[in-house]
């Protein structure tokens, strides 16, 4: 309960913070919602250009730890210098009138966050093995080295170049997770799930703000809330949308249990906040300014994931060419033209990817067939009858993005900067979801356009809003029992889930967190890194659950071999080419045949310590020098005398 508590409170206090360090930034009197993305924005941007030199340089992770103290210094520092010498209010605003604005925000978000305490298979699953590199990262940071091309899942180091040294955003959390002292599975799986929920939340309403400001028909910018009930649907269980065909998009579990990830941000932040730079955009400002905002919005998508390039490159291009030929006339037009004819030009001279293109081409095939999008294609071509000018800059903004995915040739720049299939399909992805969202925001145009009122208007999504929230609950209750792709659909036992994460109130199984910490005090024994063998994947509370890539969140000072089939990269000889089968059939089948085969397999392997949950192994485990060290549930651990 310590580690809920500090966590609550930490986040509590960070919220706060970004909140009135984007007040200070922004110098007027603007939205909650628009100090707090500003306040992270420029938050994270100063810790993508601290983190991402260190990270090069391979300094000691205490150096980044003292920055980061450093950082939080000089912006209390700065929001007293604001409120002392420019007269600012650190946080003015009245709690019943916020709430009136804000509700909802909190009923969507809590809907949200108590889904989460549901989907324990998708957890033990480790987001398809992704969270035994992040989630271990995170945790083992503060004991290894922050930079070169280090195999955090197995604990070794690699050679070449590593693109996720640029990734500042789990150096950052180890930071937290440090300091608090608390598990890393709880801090990155509930609460920063629940952060990134909550900012995505306070972005699409910040947007909806902004276009209802600019609306040449009265309008209330307090309605603007109201878009946030379509937002459940679209986090709605992955399974039950693909399989329903109400929404299919790639990799839709980093909505459900990978919220946490950098990549997850970048997908549903990416494409609003280059959004948000179009619509602020005017030129009578500074082009200088806009440039600045896209800059630092380009740094901080990247330290979060490397995915984010072939999103920035659309969006960020997309959005330039629009702006010039909305805000300065023919001059302008000249511009946005040229800068479009150069971007296909390079498109044609730039090799085509056929995987890459026809990976995303299907993938647009899908979502296009998707039921949700059917309502948002016509929601968006009736707009263009609104005769508004921010959604003719929005719907340019838009097909732009669709053409530079979707078009050949102008599509082969996309392609050289997603690399891989499926990061192209994630980018694809973004752009889904911010057609999504735009779309639920012109329904608010469409109906004051024919003079609906807002009582009716305020109905009308709220019967969204709870359409939303039954369709999340009730889809993960009827295929929540299955956590791939692909299968036959099996209802969810919704007791079962809550209990298993009541038991387990950490986020991950407590018998791997115990088996980690069993480990540590082993290799601390020994006072070295140990090498170890283990089960690849178990089965807990009837679901599959990989422990080798999971284990190092609890144990750094192991070097867990047992992951090396899915995180394959090590400059260690000796490790390359073992595969897991030997030991398979050892503990499947223990007899001296099958011994004898594992032992020639792991010979030059200087193995310290053999995990099994077969009892009978350790017959011949101690004929070959192996002695029982101890016993964590299931698991038995034999250690090398």
């Amino acid at each position: 309960m310590k580690d809920y508590l500090l966590c609550t409170l930490f986040y509590c206090v960070f919220t706060l913070l970004l909140i009135v360090f984007g007040n200070a930034i922004n110098r007027k009197n603007k939205s909650i919602s628009e100090n707090l993305i500003t306040g992270y924005l420029v938050y994270s941007f100063c810790v993508a250009i601290i983190g991402i030199p260190l990270q090069v340089l391979n300094v000691p992770w205490i150096v980044f730890g003292v920055c980061m103290g450093v950082l939080w210094i000089g912006i209390g520092l700065y929001i007293l210098y604001r409120r002392k010498y420019n007269n600012l209010a650190i946080c003015k605003f009245q709690l019943k009138e916020y709430l009136t604005d804000n509700w909802m925000i909190y009923v969507v978000g809590a809907v949200m966050i108590f889904m989460l305490l549901f989907y324990y298979a998708g957890f033990w699953l480790g987001n398809h093995q992704d969270d035994g590199y992040y989630i271990t990262k995170v945790a083992t940071l503060p004991y290894s080295p922050i930079g070169g091309n280090y195999n955090y899942s197995v604990g070794t180091m690699n050679t070449g170049f590593n693109s996720y040294i640029v990734n500042t955003w789990e150096l950052e959390a180890s930071v937290y997770v440090k300091v608090l002292g608390v598990m890393p599975t709880l801090f990155l799986r509930l609460f920063q799930s629940a952060f990134y929920y909550f900012l995505y939340l306070n972005l699409i309403k910040w947007v909806a703000e902004i276009i209802i400001d600019k609306l040449n028909v009265k309008a209330n910018v307090k309605m603007a809330q109201y878009v946030l009930g379509i937002v459940p649907l679209m986090c709605a269980y992955y399974i039950f949308l693909s399989d329903t065909g109400i929404l299919v998009l790639r990799d839709g579990f980093h909505l459900n249990t990978g919220m946490f990830l950098g990549a997850s941000f970048v997908k549903v932040f990416g494409c609003l906040l280059f959004g948000v730079v179009l619509l602020q955009f005017d030129a009578k400002k500074n082009i200088v300014q806009s440039l600045v905002y896209c800059i630092i919005i380009s740094v901080v998508l990247i330290s979060k994931s490397t995915i984010a390039l072939p999103i920035i490159i659309v969006s960020g291009v997309a959005a330039g060419i629009v702006a010039l030929w909305q805000n300065f006339e023919k001059k302008g037009k000249v511009i946005s033209f040229a800068l479009a004819f150069i971007y296909i030009a390079l498109g044609i001279i730039i090799p085509n990817s056929e995987s890459i293109q026809k990976t995303v081409k299907a993938d647009i095939i899908s979502t296009k067939n998707s039921l949700l999008i059917y309502p948002c294609i016509i929601i968006f071509l009736v707009s263009f009858f609104m005769r508004e000018q921010v959604i003719y800059k929005l719907n340019a903004h838009v097909l732009l993005m669709i053409a530079m995915i979707a078009v050949p040739q102008c599509n082969d720049i996309f392609e050289e900067c997603s690399v891989y299939d499926f990061v192209g399909g994630r980018a694809w992805s973004a752009v889904a979801y911010y057609f999504i969202i735009l779309n639920v925001v012109y329904i608010y145009i469409i109906l004051r356009k024919i003079h609906i009122k807002d009582f009716v208007v305020r109905i009308a999504y709220g019967l969204i809003g709870i359409l939303s929230c039954s369709m999340m609950l009730a889809g993960f209750q009827k295929y929540g029992g299955e956590i791939l792709p692909q299968e036959e659909c099996k209802k969810a036992d919704m007791r079962l889930c809550l209990s298993v994460i009541r038991h387990n109130m950490y986020f991950a199984p407590d018998s791997t967190i115990e088996l980690g910490h069993q480990l540590e005090e082993l290799a601390k024994e020994k006072d070295k890194k140990i090498n170890i063998v283990m089960p690849k994947a178990v089965l807990i509370d009837g679901t599959l659950h990989f422990l080798a890539v999971s284990v190092r969140t609890f144990a750094p000072d192991v070097v867990s071999l047992s992951a090396l089939e899915r995180f394959n990269g090590t400059n260690n000889l000796e490790y390359k080419g073992y595969t897991q089968q030997k030991y398979d059939g050892f503990v499947a089948e223990p007899n001296e045949t099958t011994y004898e085969e594992l032992k020639q397999e792991i010979q030059n392997l200087n193995v310290d310590c053999i995990v099994v949950k077969n009892p009978n192994c350790g017959e011949w485990l101690e004929k070959d020098g192996y002695q029982y060290y101890a016993t964590v549930g299931e698991y038995y651990i034999w250690n090398m005398r």
